[in-house]
């Protein structure tokens, strides 16, 4: 993919993400410097739809990112925390809250600033925090019974899921899912799930959202508390 497509889907997804308001050229165009005119940018939209990173219900409305293309933005950002020294964002509440063993208030504060559901696992104990529920839902942007129906049983259901070996054993860290996941099934929700360690026993951490969640934030807020158990 050419430099100038993967910039082009990049800032239509982290638009998407911040605004909600479907994509179009002209929007882009508005927006964001990419050397070209409108028409091209409508080109390189109908191409990257071709390739299945937006869908469209209309032929002239806008576009809407998919979960490749929810991928593909996610993937540059992990890759960027791993190449780039970020500027980092004030962790010192978060860290000193899990230092002392603060969890439910830790989790409780992370829903809050992230505006996601946050469940936070203790494998020892099998304990199990949550936080912001309510947050979810109102940013759900569906309104199907049955899709409201399958995420309370995804909530229900989580910490039965979450005792599964599959995290103890999964050594790659932080893990998105974007759609179903290892914990939830819908296909409208996103998970961002790492492995901290406080102290000398694991503790798992999962931010559960819409697909249109701010990814950027949660991977950078949990980047920046890796480095501080350094």
């Amino acid at each position: 993919m050419k430099d100038r497509t993967k910039l082009i889907l990049e800032s239509g997804v982290r638009d998407y993400i911040k605004t909600g308001i479907p994509i179009t050229s002209a929007r882009l165009f508005d927006v964001h410097d990419f050397g070209i005119r409108p028409a091209m940018i409508r080109c390189e939209l109908n191409a990257l739809g071709s390739l299945g990173y937006f869908s469209q219900n209309h032929p002239s409305g806008g576009r809407i990112p998919t979960h490749k293309a929810y991928r593909f933005f996610v993937d540059g950002i992990l890759k960027n925390n791993d190449e780039e020294k970020k500027e980092k964002r004030e962790t010192r509440p978060f860290v000193s809250e899990l230092v002392e063993g603060r969890k439910k208030e830790f989790i409780e504060n992370l829903s809050e600033y992230l505006g996601v559901l946050s469940v936070g696992y203790e494998p020892r104990g099998n304990r199990m925090y949550g936080s912001g529920l309510s947050d979810l839902f109102s940013r759900l942007e569906f309104e199907a019974k049955e899709e409201f129906l399958r995420i309370v049983e995804d909530f229900e259901s989580l910490e039965k899921r979450m005792s599964a070996d599959f995290w103890e054993d999964e050594n790659e860290w932080p893990r998105v899912f974007i759609g179903k996941s290892p914990i939830t099934r819908s296909r409208h929700l996103s998970v961002i799930a790492d492995k901290i360690r406080p102290g000398r026993e694991n503790f798992f951490v999962f931010m559960i959202g819409p697909n249109r969640m701010d990814y950027e934030k949660s991977l950078e807020l949990l980047k920046s508390m890796e480095d501080s158990f350094l």
